[in-house]
């Protein structure tokens, strides 16, 4: 069977980039070590019922690891009332096609010069080598123009605060201030602010996310439009995050990663390699048929030519068990009742079931006992102890064996017996 591989990771509708990007960045770390790359077939699962697999190494590749992203600011970060899942960082690294894992460090009205002062511990130890991207993402500065400060030091500051952190090795984004117009002189600082940060932004950063430029969100008053803001007027609410990750999500993509000059392809065994492809986390792959043992191949390739070569194995079964409750049992209340019951499955299935379920129903046909069990051989007569309540009534009950094997499939036959309870 020709194989088909289509990256399993698209992202579209990111109709708004926020800005272009500065060209070289100060203090950003070379790692061109090989590392162990993490390929797997859906996930190194033993057994699929299935042909169409993912595959992939899930961003732990040869050449680098997954991305790290590190938001520090205000109370924005938060998300209050946003809901979970819905704040602000979380909707923006969902846009972002690239594994990537994010730290949020945030404080109630922060201050510039505190976040530069605790930022060794907040921001910089979450600097990994070999990671995909190491990003900053910072939000500050609404916090100094509520304590007072003029808008030209609390630049002077965040310039300071974005400088130190691209000589830790990030790359660094700045998010422009959102509104808050019920709050007296707030407004002409913010503008001001902003502005600064507009004209000056490629001298200490990397990449700006303008969210204040967004006419929904952005402008004098928008705040008190509770569409996007919560009715503190201050933070936006779960639709004005997402406004927020739509114009943010662009800037983070544009950024180099490393995955952006890695390349793999694949192949089966006997099978031609399919095209190099670009690097993605994983990949929908489709299995040659026939139940047995399967090997994928996959080799990478980085921008520099080095190719490294890595496979796993899965096991393809696609054939159901069936079960069987080959005997009558029969017991009294209060003692214990073996139910005889057994497994039958072909290989490839491995030596023991993945669950049995034994589900015991009375004479109205309602289940009044189910009984679990996981990881019971197959193809072996088997019993399952049964402790008979004293409060069932005397008379007839049936009980169902049912089974999936570790592949997932479910029983194709169900086997079944009478329970017969004396008194």
């Amino acid at each position: 069977m020709e194989k088909t591989v289509a990256s399993a990771l698209a992202i579209a509708g990111l109709a708004l980039v926020a800005t272009i990007l500065s060209g070289e960045v100060a203090g950003a770390r070379a790692d061109t070590a090989q590392l162990s790359p993490r390929f797997a077939i859906d996930g190194q699962t033993e057994f699929t019922r299935s042909t169409e697999v993912t595959i992939g190494d899930g961003g732990w590749s040869p050449f680098f690891r997954p991305g790290v992203a590190v938001w520090d600011g205000g109370s924005i970060l938060a998300g209050y009332h946003a809901g979970p899942g819905l704040d602000y960082p979380t909707q923006t690294i969902r846009l972002v096609p690239h594994p990537v894992r994010s730290h949020v460090s945030w404080s109630s009205a922060a201050r510039i010069r505190d976040m530069l002062a605790e930022a060794r511990i907040e921001v910089d130890a979450r600097y990994r080598e070999g990671a995909d991207a190491n990003l900053c993402i910072v939000q500050a500065g609404a916090g100094d123009i509520v304590a007072g400060s003029e808008p030209a030091p609390i630049h002077d500051d965040l310039s300071a605060y974005c400088l130190a952190r691209r000589a830790a090795g990030f790359r660094v984004v700045v998010v422009t201030l959102l509104p808050r117009s019920w709050m007296d002189g707030f407004e002409a600082d913010r503008q001001a602010f902003n502005e600064l940060v507009r004209q000056n932004w490629t001298q200490y950063a990397d990449g700006l996310a303008d969210i204040a430029a967004d006419d929904r969100i952005g402008e004098a008053f928008d705040n008190l439009d509770q569409t996007y803001y919560t009715p503190d007027a201050t933070h936006p609410n779960a639709a004005g995050c997402a406004v927020m990750a739509v114009v943010t999500a662009p800037v983070l993509n544009q950024m180099p990663w490393r995955s952006d000059d890695c390349q793999v392809r694949f192949r089966s065994p006997g099978q031609a390699w399919t095209a190099w492809l670009p690097y993605a986390a994983h990949f929908s792959y489709e299995l040659q048929d026939g139940d047995g043992l399967k090997t994928v191949f996959a080799e990478y390739r980085n921008g520099t030519g080095t190719t490294v070569a890595v496979s796993d194995t899965i096991g393809l079964d696609t054939v159901a068990p069936i079960t069987r409750a080959p005997y009558r049992v029969s017991a009294k209340r209060g003692y214990d009742a073996i139910l005889k019951y057994a497994v039958k499955d072909a290989d490839p299935c491995g030596p023991k079931a993945g669950t049995v379920t034994i589900r015991v129903k009375d004479s109205a046909r309602r289940v009044v006992k189910t009984l679990a069990f996981t990881g019971r051989p197959v193809n072996r007569l088997l019993g399952a102890r049964l402790a008979v309540p004293r409060t069932w009534r005397p008379g007839t009950y049936t009980f169902y064996v049912f089974a999936t094997d570790n592949a997932g499939n479910r029983q194709s036959l169900v086997g079944r017996n009478l329970l017969t309870v004396r008194p």
